[in-house]
């Protein structure tokens, strides 16, 4: 699998450079990265707020029964507090109260577990229910026509006992976040961004290599 990923990174690669003596394909592409970069929103977790600037997300975690309210202690992982130390809110849709729908960030080690991981919460018939779980860390949205960002999605993979990040897009159909295209493959000292041309067979190769790895729950 790791040969046949970096054969497709270095064709795209090869690819690249053969179309750069188009200047006015180049300017055209310039323009295109432009008008989708004005749509992407960067993100970075630190866990390091003091308070959340949301009382009811505090409420949520006991709902939800992912946080100890007998404690107030920050370092204990095996029976996380109810802190901002330990979550991270985002509301889903702006339209939405966040108590109706929300993604839920979860530190890495809390609750045994080695690793961050994503939840995303809709309220059904007065009841929270999980419409996805991932193994990823949330590093970007996107903009989208339907009011719900596509989440920008880095997973921490392994092959051959090599670790390779994934950076993946999923979008919102109305139930859920399904799998929307790969966009970075990097390994040791290898890898980068994919290529348009590879990014429709690409999604189904690292699809099914993150099902694999139990990163969708």
């Amino acid at each position: 699998m790791k040969i046949v990923l970096k054969f497709c990174l270095f064709f795209a690669t090869i690819l690249a450079i053969s179309s750069c003596g188009d200047n006015e394909g180049v300017k055209a592409k310039d323009k295109e990265v432009t008008s989708k970069a004005s749509d992407i929103t960067p993100i970075e977790t630190l866990f390091s707020d003091e308070a959340f600037e949301n009382p009811k997300m505090k409420d949520l975690l006991k709902e939800l029964n992912l946080c100890s309210e007998k404690t107030s202690d920050t370092t204990d992982y095996d029976h996380p507090s109810c802190s901002p130390k330990f979550f991270k809110f985002f509301a889903m849709n702006k339209q939405i109260p966040l108590e109706n729908s929300f993604l839920l960030q979860i530190k890495s080690k809390v609750s045994g577990f080695p690793l961050r991981r994503l939840l995303v919460f809709v309220r059904e018939r007065g009841q929270l229910v999980k419409a996805n779980g991932f193994v990823a860390n949330l590093i970007g949205t996107r903009k989208s026509s339907t009011g719900y960002d596509d989440l920008l999605l880095r997973f921490n993979g392994r092959e051959e006992d090599e670790p390779i990040f994934y950076n993946c897009y999923f979008s919102w159909n109305g139930a859920k976040y399904e799998f929307a295209s790969v966009e970075v493959i990097q390994g040791d000292n290898w890898g980068g961004p994919v290529k348009e041309a590879f990014k429709d067979s690409m999604k189904v190769e690292i699809k099914k290599v993150l099902s694999q790895q139990n990163m969708f729950f």
